[in-house]
């Protein structure tokens, strides 16, 4: 068929007219020419109105073309056309009925191709709609992954500079393109300070440019910053930062994440902190802050084992205060409580950072020198004991800075003089284990105490 509706209905009355050109000039085959209108009905689908008008057209000229070709005559021919007319009428109404089922077909057809249509349209939003949630959701998994690798990263260092090593890693992990400080103290710049006195993240797209700061774009290096506070316990005590000379090169997560990494960080100094505090109440001595009992059991037996290998002597000092249980009840609890700290104090100032000192126990001390013989030892406990002996403790007078003052005690406003005894012993040379090596201090610390208090005792 002809989809041009133009040449449809010209080709349908040329092929009419060519019918009846053929049956008026072979009328004697009348019946067999005429059949050939369905051709015309054929041609003429869809156009419903052209093809009733042929229908009236050829059902006249088949009853006039008949008279004219004498084949009317008799009952047989009359049959025979009205057959033949009939038969047009039914191929017509038959290509109507066939053309009415293709339009129901093609109507319904339609209708479910605009139905699935409208469903393709949902099914492509639900598909966006699933991409960017999915997008969404790998994007927080992302993020959680990574911030859960930052947690245990930045958890794992074991002090502050490796704290800091570790932000830097990460920075320039996630942050791309960007210069990364960790910086500790006051501000050092605009950016610092603008960020410690809002107490704020801050982010700048392009420094020259920003009217926060007045900056002069030419003297500008950095173009993008991010600078985050770095805090411990409520106070900001340093600041993440960095910096690109490129303007714009920052977003917004990245800042995001600098500041969750500058929370982690944060609490993991606390903890750190909070460790050595407690470690420090663990193995020193609240009141005198040298090591404690316990510590110095294991550090004496460290340092036999490093002597041995090394064969280098070490000593090990002794000390106890004179006279402390009647200075504790002249003086009172406190003003002995001062009094061991004046003799924790001078066992300090006359050792080195290597050497050890401990609380032993009561007003009992102890003092590991390493890498030293009992002879320097001696001179070394004579410092401690001049040191001592020299400081005048006063309680309740008022007195000035170079002296201790007390305003509780059975005797207030008095001063008195605090001296201790000390015993040396030496390893190797007196003793090759711990319990020996204090047991021969000891000795000698109390010979010390026999012979009047207040010395030196090594041999």
């Amino acid at each position: 068929m002809f989809s041009n509706k133009s040449a449809k209905i010209l080709s349908s009355f040329l092929v009419f007219f060519a019918i009846s050109y053929l049956l008026w000039r072979f009328r004697e085959h009348f019946l067999w020419i005429f059949p050939c209108y369905g051709m015309v009905f054929a041609l003429l689908s869809g156009e419903k109105e052209l093809r009733f008008i042929f229908i009236f057209l050829t059902t006249a000229i088949g009853f006039l073309m008949g008279r004219i070709s004498g084949q009317q005559a008799g009952p047989a021919g009359t049959v025979m056309q009205f057959a033949e007319v009939a038969s047009l009428w039914l191929t017509a109404y038959f290509l109507n009925y066939l053309e009415s089922s293709a339009n129901k077909i093609k109507t319904g057809l339609n209708a479910e191709f605009e139905r699935n249509s409208q469903k393709l349209v949902e099914l492509e939003k639900q598909i966006r709609t699933y991409r960017e949630h999915k997008e969404n959701r790998v994007g927080k998994v992302q993020f959680q992954s990574e911030l859960s690798y930052s947690v245990q990263y930045i958890s794992s260092a074991s002090s502050i500079d490796d704290i800091k090593a570790k932000i830097k890693e990460l920075g320039r992990k996630y942050v791309s393109e960007a210069e990364i400080f960790v910086e500790s103290g006051a501000p050092k710049d605009v950016f610092e300070n603008w960020a410690a006195e809002r107490k704020i993240p801050l982010l700048v797209g392009n420094a020259g440019e920003d009217k926060r700061f007045n900056l002069r774009d030419s003297t500008v290096k950095d173009k993008s910053v991010m600078v985050v506070p770095l805090a411990i316990f409520g106070s900001i005590v340093g600041f993440i930062k960095a910096v690109s000379t490129s303007p714009n090169k920052f977003r917004t997560e990245e800042l995001r994440f600098l500041e969750l990494i500058s929370t982690i960080s944060g609490a993991s100094m606390e903890n750190i902190f909070l460790f050595d505090k407690v470690r420090e109440l663990a193995i020193k001595d609240g009141l005198t802050k040298l090591y404690t009992h316990r510590m110095f059991q294991t550090r004496i037996e460290e340092e036999i084992l490093r002597s041995a290998r090394t064969k280098v002597p070490f000593s090990l000092i002794m000390a106890d205060i004179d006279h402390f249980k009647k200075y504790n009840d002249t003086y009172g609890h406190q003003a002995g409580d001062e009094a061991l700290k004046s003799a924790a104090a001078a066992l300090l100032e006359n050792i080195r950072d290597i050497d050890f000192a401990a609380r032993y126990g009561g007003e009992e001390f102890a003092v590991i020198l390493t890498g030293v013989g009992k002879e320097q030892a001696a001179a070394v406990a004579e410092g401690m004991r001049k040191r001592l002996e020299s400081e005048t403790l006063s309680f309740g007078t008022g007195s000035g800075s170079s002296q201790s003052s007390l305003h509780l005690g059975p005797q207030s406003g008095c001063s008195g003089r605090v001296t201790a005894s000390f015993g040396i012993s030496e390893f190797p040379s007196d003793a090759a284990i711990s319990s020996q090596l204090i047991r021969i201090a000891d000795e000698r610390l109390y010979r010390a105490k026999e012979q009047g208090r207040n010395m030196v005792a090594y041999e």
